[in-house]
Parts: structure tokens; C-alpha cells; sequence
């Protein structure tokens, strides 16, 4: 037998007990049965020797446990989900047989890996090997593609009431646009051929091979585009308006330069009263993301709604705040990196109907969501602190949360609601 197996032999450790009575009894200066004035006894000591000789072991398995762990320890998420991922009601009696409630549930973000591009996108369906990815799920029907869009292992399911006020506006962004006579003269018969009207032989030219060389190929060939908006150039300059306009300018101009500025169009409207026509008119600049604020109040009536409370606004903040060490580039690569911040995680919201688990048809259709802020007022419409005596939890919380979705709402998306009577997003 080694030594080492000796080690870890009953009779190794026989010995070592019985060093440890010994040392025990030598430590009182007493003998068998005998007490001192403290009243220790000789089997007192004894037992105060093994307890100090498993304390000793405890430690150092403890020790070796903490080392191992040290070394070879994976990198790991930091952060449990609360309450193990089950679904947190409130209140916590809540019964969804019968009730409507309106649900919260909390993912992890899933990035796009990818970036459009001119004919595919990455926030909807592309066609099967178009190299895009981030999009909707192919085999997937349209509503299961907007409430999965961006979502990936649930983290949480907050069931709540439905709010007491419920409100949504869907926005897309105009503006008013002018511009002058003479740039539309000019322009126009160029945008013409660029839609594929007159002159669109002359953008499509082959010989045109990029973007960078297409203006001076343009100037190069005098076609019929070139042309017309020459002609429209010489039709402007015979216009009495536009060289008295013009020759302003050039006074304006040249009283500048002793530093007086002078604005024709003003100068104009002083005298006649009439101002240039700007053509005004309201364009479409692009999209707007929908937010979503919602006040939620929380009085818990026992001690057990109270921890409720606690974990509902627990998961909330943890889930809504950005995080550190994000492992894009792979699991454990870059641990311990400081260049990057992951996003959060995401939601995905519901007004659900009682029994039947589905939409509400009368209220609008969420895709995902980011909390954007969340706020908490720990002491409710009093505004002023006041709290169960057991557990000093406050009587009444008030939760503002505000969401805004990830991407815009599109005409297609609505392609969803078959029925006529859904209000759909």
C-alpha cells in the first residue's frame, strides 16, 4: 500500500482520532472522570478535540472546493432568472379563466448578424437562401413571426391586470418640402428618367459601370435628359421675374462685401407684398417606432403578495438594464472585456382574453419591445412613506413603465388579421 492510499485509510484516520482525545486530555491536565473547578470535564475536552479536528477538516475541504472551483470554472451568465423563470401573478390569485390580464413576457435579445440590403431586408420574411439573416422565420405563420421577432429563451412571465389606461397611436413622419421654379426645371426631366420615364436609356447606359463615375458619364453624353433641361435653363433666364431676381442677387452680393447684408426675399415682400413661390408641400420623410407608457399599482395584502411585488419589480429592472461582458465572440473568448455592452433583454406584450389565451381583438397587437425606462414610486398617491409593520414592505407601489417596439409598423403587417373586426396593430 502507498502512502497515499494509507492516507486515506479507515486506519489513518482511527489514528488521527485518537491523537486528537489525546491532545484533548493532555490539554486539561486532568485525568479520566476527573472535573476541574470550570467544571470541564476530561470527556469534555475529548469531544472539544474532534470538534476542533472536523473543523479543521471542513476547512480544508472547504479550501480545496474554493480552488478547484477558481480554476476551472466556465463562464456562466451572472444573473439567475427570478423566481426560476415561473410565471410571476400578481395578484397572486389572480385567475385567468376569468379574468382578462395583460402579460409581460422577458427574452433575451437576438441580434439580426446581419445588415439589409437594397433588395432584402432583416425585419421581415425573405425568401429562402437570400443570405439575409435576422429576418422572420420562414415556416412560421405571420403572427408567430411578430411576437417571436428578435426573442430568444424566456427569461420570465409577469401576469398582471389590465392596466387602467390603455392607449395606443400609430405615427409616421411628414414634413413640408419647398423647392424653387427653376431646381424643378432643371431636375425634373433627370427624376423622370430615373423612374423609368423619358430618358431612362441614358441612366441604364452599360457603359455606366459605378456610382462614382455615373455624374461625369451624365454630362458626357448630351442626351435627350441633358437636353430638356437645358432648354428649361434658357426658358428661366427669359423670364423677366428671374433676371430681376437675378440681378438683385448680385447687388445683394456686392453690398456684402462691405458688410451689409441685405435679404432680397424680404426686401420683396416689404415693397410688394409678394414672396417668391417656395411650392411648398407635405412629404413623407420615413417610419416612426410606437411607444407604450403604462402606470401600474401594486398593493400587496399579505406577506407573500409582498414578496410577489418585490420579484415583479426585481425582474423588471434586471432584465430592462444593459449588460457587461456580452460574449459576442464566443463563449468565454473575450470574458472579462470591457469593449463591448450586450443589449437587454426584450418583451413581448398581451392584452389576453380570459379562457380562450388568445389576443383581444378590440385592442392593439404589440411586436417586441424594448423598456425603454422604468420608474418607481415606492410611496403611492400619499406620497408619503407608509409600510406593513412585518416586513416593512410599502403599502402601496406605483410602477411607470414606458416600452417602444423595435421596428415600424408596415401596411403588411396588418396582413395578419384576417378578420375584418380585429383592430390589428
Amino acid at each position: 500500500m502507498s502512502f497515499s492510499e494509507f492516507r486515506r485509510s479507515e486506519e489513518f484516520q482511527e489514528i488521527q482520532l485518537n491523537e486528537a482525545i489525546q491532545a484533548g486530555i493532555e490539554a486539561t491536565g486532568i485525568g479520566p472522570g476527573q472535573a476541574t473547578q470550570g467544571g470541564v470535564t476530561t470527556q469534555a475536552a475529548i469531544d472539544d478535540g474532534i470538534a476542533a479536528r472536523e473543523e479543521t477538516a471542513n476547512n480544508n475541504t472547504i479550501n480545496k472546493d474554493k480552488t478547484i472551483t477558481k480554476t476551472n470554472r466556465p463562464y456562466r451568465d451572472p444573473l439567475r432568472k427570478i423566481g426560476g423563470g415561473r410565471v410571476l401573478q400578481y395578484p397572486i390569485d389572480l385567475d385567468t379563466d376569468i379574468q382578462d390580464y395583460f402579460e409581460i413576457q422577458i427574452f433575451k435579445y437576438r441580434a439580426a448578424r446581419s445588415l439589409p440590403s437594397i433588395k432584402e431586408n432583416n425585419q421581415g420574411s425573405n425568401p429562402i437562401g437570400s443570405g439575409i439573416s435576422g429576418g422572420y422565420g420562414q415556416n412560421s405563420n405571420r403572427r408567430g413571426n411578430r411576437q417571436n421577432f428578435r426573442l430568444q429563451d424566456l427569461q420570465s412571465t409577469i401576469q398582471l391586470p389590465m392596466p387602467p389606461s390603455i392607449k395606443d397611436m400609430n405615427s409616421v413622419d411628414f414634413a413640408g418640402g419647398t423647392m424653387s421654379g427653376l431646381a424643378a426645371s432643371l431636375f425634373g426631366p433627370a427624376v423622370t428618367a430615373f423612374l423609368g420615364g423619358k430618358g431612362a436609356e441614358t441612366l441604364d447606359n452599360e457603359k455606366v459601370k459605378n456610382l462614382r463615375t455615373r455624374a461625369s458619364a451624365l454630362l458626357d453624353t448630351i442626351g435627350s435628359t441633358a437636353k430638356e433641361g437645358l432648354g428649361n435653363l434658357i426658358g428661366a433666364v427669359q423670364d423677366k421675374g428671374f433676371r430681376r431676381i437675378t440681378g438683385l442677387n448680385a447687388i445683394a452680393q456686392a453690398v456684402a462685401g462691405i458688410g451689409v447684408s441685405i435679404d432680397v426675399d424680404q426686401a420683396i415682400t416689404r415693397v410688394s407684398g409678394a414672396v417668391r413661390n417656395p411650392n411648398l408641400e407635405l412629404l413623407f420623410k420615413g417610419p416612426a417606432l410606437r411607444s407604450f407608457s403604462f402606470n401600474i399599482r401594486l398593493t400587496p395584502r399579505d406577506a407573500d403578495e409582498s414578496k410577489r411585488v418585490r420579484m415583479i419589480i426585481r425582474a423588471l429592472k434586471q432584465h430592462s438594464a444593459a449588460k457587461r461582458n456580452p460574449q459576442v465572440f464566443g463563449q468565454g473568448s473575450d470574458q472579462g472585456s470591457n469593449f463591448l455592452l450586450g443589449t437587454p433583454d426584450v418583451f413581448k406584450l398581451r392584452y389576453i382574453k380570459a379562457r380562450t389565451q388568445k389576443d383581444i381583438k378590440g385592442l392593439n397587437k404589440f411586436k417586441t419591445c424594448a423598456l425603454s425606462s422604468i420608474a418607481v414610486d415606492y410611496t403611492g398617491e400619499i406620497g408619503r412613506f407608509a409600510a406593513y409593520e412585518e416586513d416593512s414592505q410599502p403599502v402601496t407601489t406605483i410602477i411607470s413603465l414606458n416600452f417602444t417596439e423595435l421596428t415600424p409598423i408596415y401596411d403588411e403587417d396588418y396582413a395578419e388579421f384576417t378578420n375584418d373586426d380585429d383592430v390589428g396593430m
